[in-house]
Formats: structure tokens, sequence, C-alpha cells
């Protein structure tokens, strides 16, 4: 059985979930992710208990990427001492590809959601990202439900 819902953002829980992909084009944004956890307020949540999912697929609708910024690191020595300081980093468009196949089976710290707009923080293997995605709604598919525990 597919579980879909439509503008129910707030009812998952996004955070130390992991990416599988993500599909851009003109006007969608689709993000794969496992690890997402089921609030009990999801109005296909017939537990009413925290539960979890896999291969639950994000689609924003009228989706614009509005930015990708790379996050900016500092560099000590063993003694504590700054030796390189690397400022965050707007990415071009046509870095964009390469990024998000970079970046499938990494860590999503969160995503959230704030005035039409989606913020992703993931965590890539060198570096931390923060995609904004612009868009009109979101809708969310899922197979199953599963345990919070087996995690």
């Amino acid at each position: 059985m597919r579980f879909h819902t439509e503008n129910e953002f707030d009812n998952f829980d996004f955070r130390e979930s992991y990416l599988q992909g993500i599909v851009q084009m003109s006007g969608s944004f689709r993000a794969t992710i496992d690890q997402v956890k089921i609030k009990p307020e999801n109005s296909k949540n017939r537990d009413i208990r925290m539960m979890r999912t896999n291969n639950l697929e994000l689609h924003i609708a009228d989706a614009v990427v509005t930015s990708i910024v790379e996050e900016g690191i500092k560099i000590y020595n063993a003694d504590e001492v700054l030796q390189q300081e690397i400022p965050d980093r707007v990415l071009d468009e046509s870095e964009y590809t390469d990024l998000y196949q970079s970046l499938e089976g990494c860590e999503i710290y969160n995503i959230e959601k704030k005035d039409g707009t989606y913020l992703f923080s993931i965590d890539g293997e060198e570096r931390s990202y923060l995609i904004h995605v612009q868009g009109s709604g979101d809708t969310q598919d899922w197979d199953r439900f599963m345990n919070l525990e087996q995690m």
C-alpha cells in the first residue's frame, strides 16, 4: 500500500535522516530520503506514535532552487592555532547536478520550511551544504510504516 500526504511537511521529522537522491527538473524538486520519522499527528499514522519510514519521496511543487551554499570551515593545528579559514561559497547552477550525486547516502541534519522556502541542511563527505528551495507546496509518498525502535 502506498501512502500519500499533501502539505503535511510539519508532520515529519527529517533530522538525522539519509539522502538517497535528488532529482531537479523544471519546476520540480524531488528528494528520496531514508530514516524519516513520521509524527503521531500525520494523517496517515494510525498508530498515533512516532514511526519511521524509508524511501520517502518529498516532492516540492513549483520548485526553484534559489541557492546552494557550501559552508565554510576553519582548520586548526594540534595546538588549536588557526591554520586556514575557508569562507562559505555559493555554488553555480552548473555544479548542482554533480553535487546532488555526491550527496547520495549522506546524512541530512534537518529540513525546515519557512515562508514557502525549504532549507535542506546536509552533511557532505567533506563539507556541509545548505540547499534553499522555494515552492508552492509539498507532497510525501512512502510505502510502509516501521517501528522507530528498529532503526
